[in-house]
């Protein structure tokens, strides 16, 4: 795998919102945390929020990771893909339909990319309270541009009033 001669911080968005979705994110980031290279630093508090695109389905519970890696960007991608379709079975769906893990790369340390397999920061991300409002309580080196938009979108979307925190206890809105 490709790799960097020093250890990149990194932001990833984690869902899911089939089967034991808590177990599937304790998978993930036991996965995420194998990588080579890789360590793991860090987990949001998770939170239970309502489908975004495709509303017809069940909740998701998702959280914000950071990490420290020396896989590249494109690298880091391949691995997590390989994570959700290979290691952790993940069916190949629409756009935005259920599924039982979706791992993101949302911000890559201060980088900008811009590729048809891969966008940095991420494209939804100052536009999603499942992501946002995590991801300010792990309280990332945000560009000032960036974070204005991400502290604005919070504060006009009531993200902490949108997302339930994640219990263990807590029962999931299931439709069957």
């Amino acid at each position: 795998m490709m790799h960097s001669d020093h250890q990149q911080i990194c932001f990833l968005g984690l869902g899911s919102n089939q089967g034991e979705k808590a177990r599937n994110l304790q998978q993930a980031i036991k996965h995420i945390s194998q990588l080579p290279n890789t360590t793991f630093i860090e987990s949001a508090p998770w939170y239970i929020s309502k489908p975004w695109g495709v509303t017809e389905q069940d909740e998701f519970l998702n959280t914000v990771i950071k990490i420290k890696t020396k896989l590249k960007p494109l690298a880091l991608l391949k691995a997590i893909k390989k994570i959700e379709y290979s290691v952790m079975n993940r069916q190949v769906n629409k756009r935005w339909h259920s599924r039982n893990i979706d791992i993101d790369i949302l911000l890559y340390a201060q980088q900008s990319i811009n590729r048809p397999q891969l966008t940095i920061p991420h494209q939804h991300l100052t536009t999603r309270c499942f992501v946002v409002r995590p991801l300010l309580q792990l309280s990332p080196q945000l560009s000032t541009q960036l974070k204005q938009k991400i502290t604005a979108h919070h504060k006009n979307h009531q993200c902490a009033s949108e997302l339930k925190t994640y219990k263990k206890t807590r029962k999931f809105n299931s439709r069957r």
